[in-house]
């Protein structure tokens, strides 16, 4: 049996945290989707890529439309542990946990409120109704995950926990929107990940192309999200669709040597191209 390294345990304990999340949130995880790194690697696993997934966040999309006021979300997450990162930090929530060969780890679940449903007018707090105006925080791009969603089972990654739940998780082609936003909002900043070009390729290798194609197409098709799934198609073609672009650049870097970086540069070219052209009208 393979030694498990501190990544592997680290990977292993954000997904444990991401539970103790969900189960504090009771009643309100029927108003959360799951996104980020934790429902792509749910969703198509390694994609066929020889680079093994890992993330120590949970990123939770909150629905204001179904989201009730009781209990407040952050007396919640704090009777279970969960504290603000930052006395100024929005909707930025860690805990800390040992770990066997790491000492203490912080693990950290972030709410998320997609811009175009926000109750909040400013460019952060979210300030949804009966709850702390700071719980969680406005961000661009996330808007398909209210549109492409599916129920699935989430359970733990670690032998000795039996806990699982039954939670939204975006779809890829809501995922494959908010990574394009994601790289492109971060471009020439400190907070650019070369991991998320390599997840958006995860969607698009692990994905079939004409599943792909009509769950953008209900994006496209959505007031909530047709605006952030047109600039998307622009992105990807910028990011993905020619040698030299970011998003290449970026998940050839994240990779390394494991992945020969010809072979991810032609497959990410023709698999955004392809996905392209079936969206065309």
């Amino acid at each position: 049996m393979a030694a498990v390294t501190a990544t592997d345990e680290l990977y292993v304990l954000a997904r444990r945290v991401l539970l103790d999340a969900l189960e504090a949130l009771g009643n309100h995880r029927g108003a959360v989707v799951l996104v980020g790194a934790q429902a792509v690697y749910l969703r198509v696993g390694e994609a066929d890529l020889a680079v093994a997934p890992f993330t120590t966040d949970g990123d939770l999309v909150v629905d204001p439309s179904v989201l009730g006021g009781i209990p407040p979300l952050e007396q919640a997450l704090m009777a279970a542990s969960f504290v603000p990162k930052t006395k100024d930090s929005v909707g930025i929530w860690v805990t800390v946990r040992p770990t066997r060969d790491s000492g203490d780890a912080e693990i950290g679940i972030d709410l998320l409120v997609p811009s175009s449903v926000s109750p909040g007018k400013g460019r952060r707090a979210a300030r949804l109704p009966g709850h702390d105006p700071r719980v969680a925080r406005i961000v661009r791009g996330l808007d398909g995950a209210l549109v492409d969603a599916d129920v699935m089972i989430l359970g733990s990654l670690d032998a000795t926990d039996s806990r699982w739940f039954e939670v939204r998780v975006a779809g890829p082609a809501a995922l494959l929107v908010a990574k394009l936003h994601k790289i492109d909002d971060r471009q020439g900043t400190g907070r650019q990940s070369d991991k998320d070009a390599l997840d958006a390729l995860r969607l698009l290798r692990g994905t079939d192309t004409g599943d792909l194609a009509v769950r953008f197409r209900g994006l496209l098709d959505d007031s909530k999200s047709a605006e952030v799934a047109e600039a998307a198609m622009t992105l990807l073609r910028t990011q993905f669709g020619t040698r030299g672009g970011v998003g290449i650049v970026m998940a050839t870097r994240s990779a390394g040597p494991l992945v020969d970086a010809d072979e991810l540069a032609g497959s990410s070219l023709a698999l955004a191209d392809d996905l392209l052209k079936t969206l065309k009208p």
